[in-house]
């Protein structure tokens, strides 16, 4: 939805160090109702992000002086949750997934398609309700700390991102009913439209799967439900 005239305009960074691509976006997002700054390289990146506030932050993972991985874990490691879409090259997993595991909301692949791009964009300026108001949920023998994005099982204790456990702590009101991926995108990712195409939360269910294996039995707590969505199975 297009900002009315009595809404505040949201405010971007786009971060790209290719100055074609960079005019191209900042244009793109400017008609599409987007108060845009922009920086073409990592430290100028993370010096604004460092002492202005945005909306939505727009980042290439392949730039000058700073990666745009470094720049969000910088980000992340201050604490700032503003929702970080990555520009990924086309075919390149393992920049997805360590942007993802980074604290990225989603991602798009180059070359891209603008009104993607836009809508993309504009789900994630919706803020995710939190999964109830407790604290910390317990999750089997684990206790999950929805503060700390920790989960703790005996001496095993995991770092999550902010969207892994967001993740399981939906799962885990709704079990043993099932969450669709249009729920999982509107309640927990900040989507306006649930139906909208993305593979972030694949991507994020295939990581954190992973990270469950440290904890014994932990790796078959997510259960696909193959046409529906997932479920939390303790």
């Amino acid at each position: 939805m297009t900002p009315t005239s009595l809404e505040p305009l949201p405010h971007v960074l786009v971060v790209e160090d290719e100055p074609a691509i960079l005019d191209g976006l900042e244009s793109l997002f400017s008609m599409s109702g987007f108060v845009v700054a922009r920086a073409a390289d990592g430290g100028l990146a993370d010096a604004r992000l460092a002492r202005e506030r945005f909306d939505l932050v727009v980042l290439d993972l392949m730039l000058p002086t700073m990666t745009g991985l470094d720049v969000l874990r910088r980000l992340r490691g201050r604490g700032d949750d503003t929702p970080v879409l990555v520009l990924t090259a086309k075919g390149a997993e393992e920049d997805v997934v360590l942007g993802l595991e980074s604290g990225a909301d989603d991602y798009v692949t180059k070359p891209f398609a603008i009104r993607e791009l836009v809508a993309r964009s504009r789900g994630l300026l919706r803020r995710p309700r939190a999964p109830g108001t407790a604290k910390r949920i317990t999750i089997g023998a684990a206790t999950l700390d929805l503060d700390r994005h920790e989960l703790a099982s005996g001496s095993v204790t995991l770092r999550l991102t902010m969207r892994e456990a967001m993740f399981l702590a939906y799962l885990a009101e709704r079990a043993p009913g099932t969450a669709s991926r249009e729920e999982l995108l509107v309640d927990v990712w900040g989507y306006r439209d649930g139906t909208i195409r993305t593979r972030t939360i694949d991507v994020h269910v295939q990581q954190l799967r992973s990270k469950l294996r440290a904890i014994p039995g932990a790796a078959d707590w997510i259960a696909t439900v193959r046409g529906l969505g997932y479920r939390l199975e303790r």
